[in-house]
């Protein structure tokens, strides 16, 4: 055997050694005393992959920073790395650990925005889940030229946050948030009611102001046209719609009784002060309370009062009207 394949059989030798340290470092977790331990990490908006290192490192998540550092350079997985939280142990090996926090293994956080949420209550539930600032989050809302690339016509995406369950990684950013709500309205607004919004009588967001108006007024569905044929006989009357969410939707959040002091306020939204829908939807319908208020019934009324059990009782005088309220509200029989 010459020096010469002597030398190379050596470096062979070496390489594979190496490669097979790698290998086994890859694959296989290092033997530790400490007991399994989960740790939700989370990767920053544009945090650079060598701080992440770092921080793996001090959670004792890897063993190795530079081994681990160069592993992803090596692999062209460093600049792969997304935002987001992500669940580890300190069981994983290095290789697990760089592909979850390089791929679509990210935490993701089911939110359920529900029928008649308005856009203040939305950003106060993500905002306690940590998804987002509410303050931001509404800021991004109240945008006009954010409103106006998301197609909404009007000053606020309020009525266009599509009630759904949704599942959002943290570190998505508020306008993210929000497009992703908006999407979803314009992706679940079946073809036949857009049609209609843009052939009936009402604009498309009339449409949606009177869905949110319908949406908080009553919580059964089976009422919903009904309730819409109330507005649309007192629209053409000329009448009030003296719908009593719309006096309050500016003082939010707020849940309890509506006054006689509330219903004298004077703000764009206060359908017992002015002669129109309000300025923008108070709330975010669903697509029943859309359809609703496209489609009412065919009615004469013109009043409705609450049983306290979600339904409703419809007149057709005030004086009907003032008889439901004594037996309903106050109590007292005829």
């Amino acid at each position: 055997m010459t020096k010469k394949m002597s030398f190379k059989s050596i470096s062979v030798g070496i390489l594979a050694f190496l490669g097979l340290s790698f290998f086994l470092y890859l694959w296989w977790a290092p033997e530790s005393s400490e007991p399994q331990r989960f740790v939700a990490f989370s990767v920053e908006p544009n945090e650079s992959f060598r701080s992440v290192t770092q921080r793996l490192f001090r959670e004792r998540l890897i063993e190795s920073e530079s081994f681990f550092y160069y592993l992803a350079r090596l692999t062209g997985k460093s600049g792969d790395l997304k935002a987001g939280e992500y669940d580890l142990n300190n069981q994983m090996s290095a290789w697990e650990v760089l592909r979850v926090i390089t791929g679509s293994e990210v935490r993701l956080y089911r939110v359920t925005i529900r029928e008649g949420s308005n856009m203040f209550q939305i950003a106060r539930q993500l905002q306690r889940l940590g998804l987002v600032d509410e303050i931001q989050f509404l800021e991004a809302a109240w945008d006009p030229d954010f409103v106006a690339e998301l197609n909404i016509p009007s000053y606020t995406v309020e009525g266009y946050l599509f009630p759904e369950t949704y599942f959002i990684p943290r570190g998505t950013s508020a306008r993210r948030i929000i497009r992703m709500l908006v999407e979803m309205f314009w992706d679940k607004l079946p073809d036949e009611l857009f049609r209609q919004a843009l052939e009936g009588p009402l604009s498309l967001h009339e449409v949606v102001s009177m869905a949110s108006m319908i949406e908080k007024e009553t919580g059964f569905s089976g009422e919903m046209p009904r309730i819409s044929s109330v507005f649309y006989n007192r629209i053409a009357r000329g009448m009030r719609l003296q719908s009593d969410p719309t006096a309050v939707y500016d003082l939010l959040p707020y849940g309890g009784r509506v006054t006689r002091e509330h219903l004298f306020r004077n703000t764009p939204f206060n359908t017992y002060r002015i002669p129109r829908l309000p300025l923008t939807p108070v709330a975010n319908p669903g697509l029943l309370a859309i359809r609703a208020s496209l489609f009412p019934e065919t009615t004469d009324y013109l009043f409705f009062v609450s049983r306290r059990d979600g339904t409703h009782h419809f007149s057709k005088t005030y004086e009907e009207h003032r008889k439901a309220i004594d037996i309903f509200l106050r109590g007292r029989r005829q």
